[in-house]
């Protein structure tokens, strides 16, 4: 966790991930507000809006248990092929329903 900041003002808080690569990622939390849910990555795509966050993983198996079973995300579509050689994916939603794609790509 690179920083967390309160800004009551906004009514909202946010806290920014990063690692030693540089990637950052910044998450914003707003109390009250209203969520967006989708039941699947293709109904998400019927509105011109953010649809979803998608991550790289190494081991797709092993992040998609840890977060469904260990974590408490919601499981939308287990580990499956993805249309590209190599490429495997599964859909999981945070705890605001928001849609999250774990990609793996073998090397090969």
């Amino acid at each position: 966790m690179e920083e967390r900041l309160e800004m009551p003002e906004a009514g909202v808080r946010t806290v920014v991930l990063s690692d030693a690569a540089g990637l950052r990622v910044e998450f914003v939390e707003r109390p009250g507000s209203s969520p967006v849910s989708h039941a699947d990555p293709f109904t998400a795509t019927a509105a011109q809006t953010f649809t979803h966050l998608a991550l790289q993983v190494p081991n797709l198996d092993a992040a998609f248990t840890r977060l469904t079973v260990e974590c408490g995300a919601g499981q939308v579509s287990p580990p499956a092929p993805g249309v590209t050689e190599g490429l495997r994916f599964a859909y999981v939603t945070d705890p605001e329903g928001n849609l999250l794609e774990l990609i793996e790509m073998s090397r090969g």
